[in-house]
């Protein structure tokens, strides 16, 4: 099998700043400013404040680390554990398409917690993001990822914890034979399945964060000497051979420093599963043409590739009876019944989404099913089709090849700043946002990590 881990380990160990081309590091400054709203923004949720309840009876609330939104200082390991499950708690963080995951959200909090162990600048921290990036996607096209979600694995957490290896590592200045030693104990920490759907439970949101926090023990147990597996991919007994059925590992190595994969990272304009997001930029686009009343909608049908279904549209009896906000996050049938009604579908529209009436009987008139074109365009592109039949006979169409916030749709400046101010006004207050948002304009020079935390308290 193609080696795997010494080119990965080299090229995560060995990445510095002036290595990266310029759109690199401005992507990576995007990426950071739009997670770190939503770590912001989650420190409130329920699940948030259970974590850190249970961090404080553990007696991890007594370290020298700070998470963005929090005014407490945690330990390392609770601090990229906390963070983590934040990042990915909205269901708003960045996806990359083509490898079926969610990179931002372990790798920038094990990141923000190891260049804080260490003292490094926001130039450092870049270096590392991108590190984690670039290891975590690549291994997940490796395996490849469809795989390995389709045996029930959770690939976020179960690849991420990688991820946030290579960006702590990188942070810890490891050398490549530290990384790859890093990456050894990483694979006894890959960790995570989906069985949390079954009951919309928050351990979806612990995954990442635990991938986080698993990162940055295997960077600094390799960085004290602790020996890991060598050949953790390609190995026999590797990450590969193990968790998947068909590896690719040509595909983790192809292109490694020449082609960023960070720059095919996208970012979510709603708060849901990447799968729903083209069925609901259809819907937006048809009531721009049509005077949409819900009243007198008779049907819709909704296509999608046949992973997208099985994830948010089966099975359809639980996506059109929602239970709580987990399910809502994975319920096309809830997510375009709030974008049909109210022309546009937000964090805060879940809750009352749940006790609409309205709402709960236009989920029944939803169908969901697999489309050929759809499913030929699938992982490249998450496709959708909507057609709308209305009680008066009319049919309404739209397809959306790729998703808005995709590389080659991407959010306006002007969407990802009024993202990320809708996230983090309220904990942070105007000054504080402002504050926060020039900070991250600036990470590309060498300042203080700590000029990226806004103390909510102090706002």
């Amino acid at each position: 099998m193609t080696a795997v881990t010494q080119p990965l380990a080299r090229f995560a160990a060995d990445l510095r700043f002036d290595d990266l081309p310029p759109e690199v590091v401005e992507r990576t400054k995007l990426l950071f400013m739009d997670l770190s709203g939503i770590i912001i923004r989650s420190q409130s949720l329920d699940s948030s404040l259970v974590l850190k309840e249970t961090l404080r009876d553990l007696g991890l609330a007594s370290g020298a680390l700070q998470v963005q939104g929090s005014a407490e200082r945690w330990l390392p390991q609770a601090a990229a554990l906390l963070a983590g499950a934040a990042a990915h708690s909205l269901d708003f963080d960045d996806t990359h398409a083509p490898a079926q995951l969610h990179p931002g959200a372990p790798i920038i909090p094990a990141a923000l917690a190891a260049a804080q162990m260490v003292g490094a600048s926001t130039r450092d921290l870049i270096v590392g993001i991108v590190a984690g990036y670039e290891v975590m996607i690549r291994v997940a096209l490796g395996l490849p990822v469809l795989k390995h979600g389709e045996r029930g694995f959770h690939p976020s957490a179960t690849v991420g914890v990688f991820g946030a290896t290579a960006a702590a590592g990188n942070l810890f200045k490891l050398s490549p034979e530290q990384m790859e030693h890093a990456f050894g104990t990483a694979l006894s920490e890959s960790a995570g399945t989906g069985q949390f759907v079954v009951n919309g439970a928050w351990t979806k949101r612990f995954h990442v964060g635990n991938a986080a926090a698993g990162g940055v023990l295997a960077a600094s147990l390799a960085r004290r000497g602790y020996t890991g597996a060598t050949q953790a991919f390609e190995g026999k007994e590797g990450f590969f051979n193990v968790y998947s059925p068909a590896p690719q590992p040509d595909k983790a190595v192809e292109g490694l420093g020449t082609i960023w994969e960070i720059l095919r990272s996208g970012l979510k304009p709603y708060p849901c599963c990447r799968g729903i997001h083209a069925p609901l930029d259809a819907v937006m686009n048809l009531h721009a043409r049509h005077p949409i009343d819900i009243a007198q909608i008779e049907s819709v049908r909704v296509g999608l590739a046949k992973r997208s279904v099985y994830v948010v549209g089966e099975p359809q009896e639980r996506r059109r009876n929602p239970h709580n906000v987990v399910d809502c996050q994975f319920s096309t049938h809830l997510c375009l019944s709030i974008a049909l009604k109210h022309q546009h579908m937000g964090w805060d529209d879940y809750e009352p989404a749940l006790a609409d009436p309205d709402i709960r009987a236009l989920m029944q008139r939803i169908d969901v099913y697999e489309d050929a074109e759809c499913e030929r365009n699938f992982p490249t592109a998450f496709s959708g089709v909507v057609e709308i039949r209305t009680r008066d006979g009319q049919v309404w169409r739209e397809f959306v090849y790729a998703p808005r916030g995709e590389p080659e749709t991407m959010l306006s400046a002007a969407e990802l700043r009024a993202k990320f101010s809708l996230l983090v006004r309220d904990a942070l207050g105007a000054g504080g946002e402002t504050a926060l948002f020039n900070a991250i304009q600036a990470m590309d020079q060498p300042n203080a990590v700590g000029t990226l935390f806004v103390d909510p308290a102090g706002r």
